[in-house]
């Protein structure tokens, strides 16, 4: 199922809504010897308290082990397992961007969801010497194809600039223990910029 732009601009409202409560708590809460997690910890519980249709057991805390930075509810367990998302496609694409956050790669943040034609012509813009590799067919906006057995697909059209710079349809695949897994890609447009994303 195609989600609409009202759709798309809700849960990025909802996001944004998470990250200024996050800051502001963190803001009321700051002293010099709070945790380094102090501020990751409310914006993960800031993000799940804003969404509709997708909830946690349990606050989100983090683990630092050298330069990698690990969320979790309990200690040694996959983070996914203690998520339950309502059976619609919005909780699906909602959930996305919100493991995406918590779980927040160097490379999530360079990368941009695409759902309207401006997006995609401002991505343009931005890339260096850009080369449409294939035209662009269909719609930009998330797709969501729900499975009787628990499972999803969600296909997405994303902006990054993570090692190279492109824009590309993504499609993810969401297991029963709602962990995302990348699939495929097509790679719409590409360009000669990048930034190295560390793992």
């Amino acid at each position: 199922m195609l989600l609409s732009i009202a759709e798309v601009t809700l849960v990025r409202a909802r996001i944004a809504t998470a990250r200024a409560l996050a800051a502001q708590r963190f803001r009321d809460v700051f002293t010099p010897d709070l945790p380094p997690t102090a501020h990751l910890e409310l914006q993960a519980n800031a993000l799940l308290e804003s969404a509709d249709g997708v909830r946690i057991m349990g606050p989100i805390h983090y683990a630092i082990d050298g330069d990698r930075i690990t969320p979790y509810v309990e200690p040694g367990r996959p983070i996914y397992d203690f998520f339950d998302l309502d059976p619609a496609p919005l909780a699906v694409f909602e959930y996305w961007m919100i493991i995406s956050e918590i779980t927040a790669s160097s490379s999530w943040a360079m990368t941009r969801v695409i759902a309207t034609s401006d997006e995609y012509n401002d991505a343009l813009r931005r890339i260096d010497a850009p080369q449409l590799v294939r035209v662009l067919h269909g719609a930009l906006l998330p797709d969501v194809e729900l499975r009787d057995d628990g499972t999803a697909m969600l296909d997405v059209t994303v902006y990054t600039r993570a090692d190279e710079e492109r824009v590309e349809r993504r499609s993810l695949f969401l297991d029963a223990h709602r962990e995302f897994h990348f699939h495929s890609r097509d790679l719409i447009a590409e360009g000669k910029g990048g930034v190295r994303a560390t793992r």
